[in-house]
């Protein structure tokens, strides 16, 4: 095989798969960057990062349509792979961002989801991320121009979570008894909306993968497989804030609310006086009102995967492109947030996803090759959340190389998510509806190689 075409064989691939973070349903982001234990050179290193803006919002809440803004919010995929090796034997040191998620829901009606019972707790965000730092190596033989692979290696991943809900404590029992007789008289409450928040963490937990791959250099043919084991994170904990998210007020049988000096007033109309001390006795907004307080998650599991990729060339300087994700995603089931007692649940109920892509990559000259792809992930929602429905993409990049030691990659992905729903009854929190929306990513990468 010519020189010119084995650097399309060594270059094009990654370019396909540059913005592929952006496609894989659930919380995938970052996956760890193997294709270097490929590289001929003795030393190399890759440093990439990624931009992802996944536009995702709701059209209808609980029946209601608006503009409520978009929930998710964007992010970015650090990661850096160092490779050592020969022909025969390879190993790679690689650190990325494996999974995470953002939600802001704020921009609803109230600032938060809506209570998934009366009275109840209500998601305002909520973000986690799961680092992942592995060592990967590769074992090869060859003969009659094959080479035959074992892959393996293990890895450790963290666990971060941080959310707030908000509620209304109820400060009735708090008061004197002829006050609270006063109050019930009315049917009223004296609320005082509060915010807890969670802030929880777990060290590195290990997992491992393996996988094999076969080539054949000539025509440009390699074929990988790999299966990356499932990790359980169950002992994530850490500590809690009780927060007053606004200034308490009086709720009456009849809806209507009152500040605090409305209902005084609407006290005294009738003959029942408040002590002004008991008034600025009462916690207003922004005040810390308890800290500390013992905070958990649930068993968070990142799920098992397999991963196939495959190239191999159909002309001279032109490779076909394809792989293949399957993802456990129907582990994950619910976020259950422990705050001193007191649970918030996200439910989720996940299908498994399956992520596909298919692609051309074409060398222009010595210096330049690109490809172009088309993907599809298949939703994983199944109505308890409707985030991740089906997503279809549009992706290519370029690899620029100007000597034998340097080479950029910059790509880009456009992704047309399907419209969806949640409903109660499958097991959300609240009946939701959302349109077709967009998914925009970027990235670029610098290998060096010596």
């Amino acid at each position: 095989m010519s020189g010119f075409k084995t650097r399309l064989a060594q270059t094009t691939f990654l370019v396909l798969l540059s913005a592929s973070g952006a496609q894989a349903g659930g919380f995938q982001r970052g996956t760890a960057d193997t294709d270097v234990l490929y590289e001929a050179a003795p030393f190399s290193t890759r440093l990439g990062f990624t931009y992802v803006n996944p536009a995702r919002g709701f059209e209808r809440v609980n029946g209601v349509s608006g503009d409520f803004g978009d929930y998710t919010g964007t992010y970015q995929i650090p990661s850096a792979a160092l490779k050592l090796g020969n022909d025969t034997v390879a190993c790679v040191g690689n650190y990325t961002e494996a999974f995470a998620a953002e939600a802001d829901y704020s921009s609803l009606p109230g600032g938060a989801q809506p209570a998934g019972f009366p009275g109840g707790s209500r998601v305002r965000d909520l973000e986690f991320d799961s680092d992942e730092i592995s060592g990967t190596c590769r074992v090869s033989y060859s003969r009659d121009g094959m080479r035959f692979s074992l892959l393996g290696g293990v890895f450790g991943e963290d666990f971060n979570f941080n959310g707030t809900s908000l509620a209304a404590r109820n400060l009735g029992p708090t008061l004197p008894g002829a006050l609270q007789g006063a109050l019930a008289s009315f049917g009223g409450q004296l609320l005082l909306p509060v915010a807890l928040t969670a802030d929880t963490s777990q060290g590195f937990s290990a997992g491992y993968r393996i996988g094999a791959a076969f080539e054949m250099p000539e025509i440009a043919l390699r074929a990988q497989v790999l299966y990356r084991s499932e990790v359980e994170h169950d002992d994530i904990t850490g500590t809690g804030t009780l927060v007053a998210s606004n200034n308490a007020f009086v709720q009456l049988a009849d809806g209507r609310q009152l500040s605090i000096p409305q209902a005084a007033a609407f006290l005294a109309q009738r003959g029942i006086n408040v002590p002004p001390a008991l008034i600025s006795a009462l916690p207003t907004g922004g005040t810390v009102l308890a800290n500390n307080l013992p905070a958990s998650l649930n068993t968070a599991t990142s799920p098992q995967s397999l991963y196939i990729n495959a190239q191999t060339g159909i002309a001279e300087g032109t490779l076909l492109l394809a792989s293949f994700r399957w993802t456990d995603w129907s582990t994950n089931r619910a976020v259950v947030t422990t705050v001193a007692g007191n649970s918030t649940v996200s439910p989720y109920y996940w299908d498994d996803g399956y992520t596909a892509t298919i692609g051309i990559g074409r060398a222009f000259n010595e210096n330049v090759s690109g490809s172009i792809s088309l993907g599809y992930d298949s939703g994983v929602s199944t109505g308890a959340e409707t985030t991740y429905t089906d997503l279809y993409t549009l992706s290519g990049g370029l690899a620029l190389k100007n000597n034998d030691w340097a080479e950029l990659r910059v790509g880009g992905l456009i992704g047309y998510w399907t419209d969806g729903e949640q409903r109660r009854t499958s097991g959300a929190v609240f009946d939701a509806d959302v349109g077709n929306d967009w998914v925009y990513a970027a990235n670029v990468s610098l290998k060096l190689s010596f």
